[in-house]
């Protein structure tokens, strides 16, 4: 027996594609969801642009619905989402104030998060925990 093509009209047929590009791209499967981030993480690494500095501070990382957001003392903040490449399972993008950004997480012994980072403008980081659980300590910024 032979299924039969069932016709979608285009105006719907482009109004599920929208909705579905429209969502934040969720933890894929086999991967933590951003409750697994949320801590406080030394950052090392250089900033981007024409004169970068090195960068040797502590920043923050809390969830925020889909998307975790990374806070340090100074700068703007990073808000990273999962995706869009599906194959890459540990991989994370988003933005910081305006510059994109790339990561990749993987675990410490601890099953803690560390994170290897770039931006466009030539900034790397490596976030590496400072707390094995939680939330951790709040970000001092003295």
């Amino acid at each position: 027996m032979m299924g039969r093509a069932v016709a979608v009209p285009v105006g719907l047929a482009i109004a599920l594609g929208g909705v579905l590009l429209a969502e934040t791209a969720t933890a894929k499967p086999g991967t933590p969801g951003p409750a697994y981030f949320t801590g406080t993480y030394q950052r090392i690494g250089r900033s981007g642009g024409a004169q970068p500095d090195l960068l040797n501070d502590k920043v923050a990382i809390a969830p925020d619905g889909n998307l975790v957001t990374i806070r340090a003392c100074a700068g703007a903040e990073t808000r990273m989402g999962f995706g869009p490449a599906f194959e890459i399972v540990n991989l994370m993008t988003g933005d910081q104030a305006g510059i994109a950004v790339e990561c990749l997480f993987h675990n410490n012994g601890y099953n803690r998060p560390i994170l290897t980072c770039r931006a466009e403008d030539g900034a790397a980081w490596t976030l590496w925990p400072t707390s094995l659980s939680g939330a951790g300590a709040p970000l001092s910024c003295g």
